[in-house]
């Protein structure tokens, strides 16, 4: 059960890869996966309404991510055997000082704040969990 389930009026994994798109012509490479950020909605289920000052800090301070693209070597032994299975569209959690920070301008072209979706790189190493739902971090 989620310590603070938020109120999804749409599943944030398809927000996030609507906006983000076609990632084709983005190229992550050696052991380095790319994540957008998961920024909680404004409210909870129980009702409470999150401070936007609280929401934006999830872009400096977020510890779950959502797995955009991951890199050639991403979870590779020196053998060349996969180690974990972690790929495209999974939530994984990680420190967020572990990351490189980005921004990726959305896939309509447009660059304002709402339509950009705030990533990091992180490398496979880095990467400290795996989870069902985005809300089961705080």
């Amino acid at each position: 059960m989620p310590s603070v389930a938020m109120l999804h009026e749409v599943d944030p994994r398809e927000e996030i890869l609507r906006k983000v798109g076609d990632l084709s012509g983005v190229d992550v490479f050696g052991g380095d996966v790319l994540c957008a950020i998961y920024k909680r909605p404004e409210r909870t289920k129980s009702g409470i309404i999150l401070a936007d000052s609280t929401r934006d800090e999830d872009r400096f301070q977020g510890k779950v991510f959502l797995v955009l693209k991951l890199g050639p070597t991403a979870y590779l032994d020196d053998e060349g055997n996969k180690f974990r299975d972690i790929k495209e569209g999974d939530w994984i959690v990680a420190r967020a000082s572990d990351g490189w920070a980005c921004t990726l301008n959305s896939a309509n072209g447009s660059t304002t704040r709402d339509s950009a979706i705030d990533c990091r790189i992180i490398t496979d190493i880095n990467i400290r969990l795996r989870v069902s739902s985005p809300d089961a971090i705080y």
